[in-house]
């Protein structure tokens, strides 16, 4: 038999080997409060075998915080395989029985002590992460921690440009795999470590998940996030996913990536999920999807697949028809629960087609030809315009502030007239009452000229942003996915209807950073 210590990874021979025991105390640094450390398993394995008659810890702590489990070993365990157990510093010794009675007290405070431990440190943790510090492992992919501060993350010049490619990638309407695939086919890693070989799969192995989670994570638009997770309990190893929109995200915490902007616009795309209808094969390959909704129910809109015929022949000039000519979107709603919920708002995929890209091309002229006036033209059509004259605004902020500080001046005039007895209590507060509710409205029209300015200043930064986009697809002949879903938000169908015996259909699209412009009618 020999005496044990939970903080040595061997026995120790004899029990009057002191120096030795200290050694091994100030050597092994594991985490106390958890049972399945290695050399306490290694112990355990021992004494079952027989192999072990003492353990020795310098207190009751050492053993273990976890007071039922602490109890467990000491109380039945160690009894069991008539194992001596010693914790110095407590004075307990199971063999006279000495101080056992108060163990189990100890050890509920040891366990309390080990949570308000652990709470605090998630505290700390927690408070460090709302202050923009990264506190976790590995930073994301693209991203490094600046050297002169490990809080702080910057770009990654190696890897950043791989993310950047991924979002571009994602703005022009690709989804996670066909992203993925394409990185595999250029061959870009997806890890610092070189593959032995040129061949090796793990090392291009891009997968839509990794691709998802890249596409979902904020910290690539400058943005902290605090948690992903919740654990259950302090001494539980499970964890609760946080739903996306219930994140704590902090902006603007270190160098982006991508845009706020851009991050948002994949957020869009991503939450596109466009309506499968089973039994409705359809060879057409559509371009909207994502994008056409119901301007009465909101709902998005479903292709439907018209079969003309046993050959698909144009019964008028007998030619095939191609896929997107037998091609039709429909209201959802209509479609599963018929007329008295909503219309149909039928149109058709060709007709869409060309209205769409007629539209483009002749916004695209419009910009090539002249920005600044096509830039009145869009801001003119605006609701959100606001016609701010910056130079009048800034006379006005500053008379304003001015009026402010000759009230401050005021309000310390009135407060010693009325200590030294020259104006009445009454006509003190009726005086100090006007003063503070000027300078209460003057406040507030600061207020309203901030917000104004603010909003022209990023309504012009959209606008300008909208005409970069649409000046490079000025020479465009056909339209593709890419181009669609940088440059819409969404299309909106609404309800075929008879005007003076014709019909008429309105369509509005709604492009990316200036919304409507305007009706179009088809």
């Amino acid at each position: 038999m020999c005496a044990y210590s939970v903080f040595n990874t061997f026995p120790v021979y004899p029990l009057s080997a002191k120096p030795l025991i200290l050694l091994a105390f100030c050597r092994y640094r594991y985490h106390t409060s958890l049972f399945n450390r290695p050399a306490f398993q290694r112990m355990i394995a021992d004494i079952e075998a027989g192999k072990i008659g003492c353990v020795i810890t310098k207190d009751l702590s050492r053993l273990g915080r976890n007071y039922i489990e602490a109890g467990s070993y000491i109380e039945i365990f160690f009894p069991k395989h008539n194992v001596r157990y010693i914790a110095i510093t407590d004075g307990v010794d199971s063999l006279t029985r000495q101080e056992m009675d108060i163990t189990p007290f100890k050890n509920i405070l040891n366990d309390m002590y080990s949570r308000d431990i652990s709470k605090k440190v998630l505290a700390g943790i927690t408070t460090r992460s709302r202050q923009g510090k990264f506190c976790g492992g590995t930073p994301p992919f693209g991203l490094m921690r600046d050297p002169e501060d490990k809080g702080h993350l910057i770009i990654d010049p190696e890897t950043a440009p791989i993310i950047r490619k991924i979002y571009d990638y994602a703005l022009d309407g690709l989804g996670c795999m066909r992203i993925s695939k394409r990185l595999m086919e250029e061959k870009i890693p997806i890890t610092h470590v070189k593959a032995n070989t040129e061949f090796d799969a793990n090392y291009y192995s891009w997968g839509g998940a990794r691709i998802s989670h890249i596409l979902r994570n904020p910290f690539y638009k400058g943005a902290h996030l605090v948690f992903r997770t919740h654990q259950k309990g302090i001494r539980s190893n499970t964890y609760d996913i946080i739903p996306r929109d219930q994140w704590e995200v902090i902006e603007g915490c270190h160098e982006a990536i991508v845009t706020p902007e851009e991050w948002e616009q994949v957020q869009a795309i991503i939450d596109r999920k466009p309506p499968i209808m089973k039994g409705n094969a359809c060879p057409f390959y559509n371009l909207f999807h994502g994008l056409v909704y119901c301007a009465t129910c909101g709902k998005s809109m479903q292709v439907r697949y018209e079969k003309v015929g046993r050959t698909g022949k144009n019964r008028f000039t007998g030619e095939m028809r191609e896929p997107i000519d037998k091609a039709y979107y429909i209201c959802q709603t209509y479609n599963r629960m018929g007329c008295k919920v909503c219309s149909s708002h039928k149109i058709e995929a060709r007709d869409l087609y060309n209205l769409v890209l007629k539209d483009i091309q002749e916004l695209a002229a419009q910009a090539m030809k002249d920005a600044d006036a096509f830039y009145q033209h869009l801001s003119s059509r605006m609701e959100r315009r606001y016609l701010v004259d910056a130079s009048q605004t800034e006379k006005e902020r500053k008379r304003l502030e001015a009026r402010n500080q000759e009230i401050d001046v005021m309000f310390l005039s009135l407060y010693t007239d009325n200590a030294k007895g020259i104006l009445t209590e009454q006509r003190f507060m009726k005086l100090t009452a006007a003063l503070e509710q000027e300078q209460e409205s003057n406040q507030k029209r600061l207020h309203d000229l901030a917000m104004m300015q603010s909003r022209a200043d990023a309504q012009e930064s959209e606008v300008r942003t909208f005409i970069k986009e649409i000046r490079r697809y000025s020479a465009i002949e056909e339209l593709d996915e890419a181009m669609l879903n940088r440059l819409i938000s969404r299309i909106l169908i609404g309800e075929v209807k008879k005007v003076d015996g014709q019909k008429v259909q309105k369509v509005k699209i709604v492009y990316n950073f200036v919304g409507e412009i305007p009706e179009i009618a088809a």
